[in-house]
């Protein structure tokens, strides 16, 4: 038991691949280190700025729109809603003259009836 066994190949294949990415990751930081200027960095950002300018005008753009389907949407209930109220209306109304038209007949065909039984016919 006091012998030590050998590596795996997976812990082998692990460091070797651990010393390979802090290698290339100390390459390219030398590398960006002379390669980035600050006009380079400077037109980076001015770049993103423009896109996140022009992102924004779209959000913007979009939320509108939105807001404005909302409004076109809630007008259009609200105009449905007042012309079934206006059907419902005229029915009841309807409804009403009928009720009314109805009675009225009722008391003319009653007084016809007694006038011609007070007229003797």
């Amino acid at each position: 038991m006091g012998e030590e066994l050998p590596p795996s190949l997976f812990n082998i294949l692990r460091s070797d691949l651990r010393d390979t990415r802090a290698e290339i990751n100390g390459r390219l930081d030398g590398l960006s280190r002379d390669m980035v200027t600050a006009s380079m960095l400077a037109q980076v950002q001015a770049n993103q700025k423009e896109r996140d300018d022009r992102q924004d005008a779209r959000l913007r753009d979009l939320e509108e729109a939105d807001t404005e389907r909302e409004k076109e949407a809630r007008r259009i209930a609200e105009e449905q809603r007042k012309t079934r109220a206006q059907q419902m209306f005229s029915i009841g109304l309807a409804g009403f003259s009928a009720v009314l038209a109805l009675i009225g007949g009722i008391v003319v065909w009653t007084v016809t009836a007694g006038l011609q039984q007070i007229a003797g016919g």
